[in-house]
C-alpha cells in the first residue's frame, strides 16, 4: 500500500503540478473565475505549503522547505503561512503578485525533499501521534496557519497519526485542490 501512496505522490508532481506552469499561461493560472473563486496559483501554493509542513514537521520531523530557503521573499508575497481560511482579498493579493518562476521551483523543491521523507519514513511509527507540546511548538511556533484557527488546527492535527499525515497531504488534500484547479482551468 505504502508503494502505491508514494507512486501517486510521484504522479502528483510530475504528471499534474509542474506541467501546470507549461501547460498554463501566466493569465490562466493568476485568474479567480470570481471574487469567491482561488486561483490555479492559490491553489498550487496552499498544496504546496501544506505538503511542506506535513511532511516536514510531522512525518520527518525537519525543517521546512519554505523556511529554509528564503521562500517568502523568493515568492514575492506576504504570507508564510498555509493559506486555510485566508481572506479573499488575501488571495486575490497573491493571485496577482505570486512570482510563478518561483513557485514552479518551490514545487520542486518541496517535491525533492518531500520524496526524501517518504523515502525514509519509519514505518514503525506510522500510527505515532505527535504530542501537544510539539504540535503547538509548530503551529503557533511557526505561525503556519492564520491566528484564528491555531488553536482548531492544533487539534485536528493533534489527532492525527504519522500515516494519516502521509496520507491526507501525499493523496487526499491534494487531489482535492487537483479537482478545484479542474473547474477553474474549464471556467
Amino acid at each position: 500500500m505504502f508503494d502505491v501512496i508514494v507512486a501517486r505522490h510521484v504522479m502528483l508532481h510530475e504528471q499534474s503540478l509542474a506541467p501546470l506552469f507549461t501547460k498554463l499561461t501566466e493569465e490562466q493560472l493568476r485568474r479567480q473565475p470570481t471574487s469567491a473563486m482561488n486561483s490555479v496559483a492559490w491553489n498550487i501554493w496552499h498544496l504546496l505549503r501544506i505538503e511542506d509542513i506535513t511532511l516536514n514537521r510531522f512525518v520527518a520531523n525537519r525543517p521546512q522547505v519554505h523556511s529554509t530557503g528564503n521562500w517568502q521573499a523568493r515568492l514575492g508575497i506576504p504570507f508564510g503561512h498555509m493559506g486555510t481560511a485566508m481572506p479573499l482579498t488575501d488571495v486575490a493579493l497573491l493571485s496577482q503578485h505570486i512570482n510563478l518562476n518561483e513557485l514552479a521551483n518551490y514545487q520542486q523543491a518541496v517535491y525533492a525533499q518531500s520524496a526524501e521523507n517518504l523515502a525514509a519514513v519509519d514505518h514503525t511509527r506510522l500510527n505515532h501521534q505527535w504530542d501537544a507540546d510539539h504540535m503547538r511548538a509548530v503551529v503557533a511556533g511557526e505561525a503556519v496557519c492564520i491566528p484564528t484557527i491555531t488553536e482548531g488546527v492544533i487539534k485536528y492535527w493533534g489527532a492525527l497519526t504519522i500515516g494519516r499525515f502521509i496520507l491526507d497531504y501525499t493523496q487526499v488534500h491534494p487531489n482535492m485542490h487537483m479537482g478545484e484547479i479542474g473547474v477553474i482551468t474549464g471556467m
